[in-house]
């Protein structure tokens, strides 16, 4: 189920409403359709399993690094995985999570190039490392797997022409909301009024491109528009 960006916010700030989906969203339903779509299938993953090596990572530790020549693609087994780059002006961007059944290092591995962005293991995670070698040899007598890379590939295409969107709005207001959609998209629950969303405000800071005390504010004026609740570490996308 795609979630629409919000349309541009009028003048006044009472007139914001909230993107349709969130008044009837079922969080739980929604996270599968999603893992479904953006994580390879069970047959895949079996596959991948025969020609990797599990290694594990604790919370914090850093898979790899922005430009740093790879081999390897990784398939999360358990955990989540953070990437993020560096913007020019210092500061961390962090672009999604990486969760159980997705792959990374696809288009470094294809094109024999350096790694994009900074992948860091957030909590206890477990990867499987696919040698580029391995990998080509698989695919090569497996069309099956083939093709449910390319699906990933082109997820990722869409992925990047949706932060490149994101990036593009003047308004703090509508790059906030964005980056709320992006994050309840794979990683969100199912709540008694909402959905919530298991995101720090300082994460959502970095996905926004602003710093967090002007997130902040911002969230506080959706709350006080009754469009979200704030919490410890997680926000709610209250339904109307």
């Amino acid at each position: 189920m795609p979630v629409p960006h919000p349309s541009p916010p009028a003048k006044s700030r009472t007139n914001i409403k909230p993107p349709a989906v969130f008044k009837a969203l079922d969080a739980d339903e929604f996270n599968r359709a999603w893992a479904q779509n953006s994580g390879l299938t069970t047959r895949s993953s079996q596959a991948l399993r025969s020609v990797g090596v599990l290694r594990s990572w604790s919370d914090g530790q850093v898979l790899l690094s922005r430009g740093q020549p790879t081999s390897a693609a990784w398939l999360v087994v358990s955990g989540r995985v953070r990437i993020s780059v560096i913007t020019a002006e210092g500061e961390e961007q962090l672009l999604r999570w990486m969760l159980p059944g997705e792959i990374a290092g696809l288009s470094s591995v294809f094109a024999q190039a350096t790694n994009p962005a900074d992948l860091v293991a957030h909590g206890s995670t477990q990867v499987l490392y696919i040698e580029r070698d391995r990998l080509i040899e698989l695919i090569g007598r497996d069309p099956v797997v083939a093709l449910d890379l390319l699906r990933i590939l082109g997820l990722r295409i869409n992925q990047l022409f949706d932060t490149l969107a994101d990036q593009g709005m003047h308004s703090l207001e509508q790059r906030v909301w964005a980056a709320l959609e992006r994050i309840a998209k794979f990683n969100s629950v199912t709540v008694p009024d909402g959905v919530m969303l298991r995101v720090s405000q300082s994460d959502l800071a970095q996905a926004a491109s602003a710093s967090r005390q002007r997130v902040n504010q911002q969230l506080r004026h959706f709350q006080e528009e009754g469009l979200i609740r704030l919490g410890y570490r997680n926000i709610v996308l209250l339904r109307k």
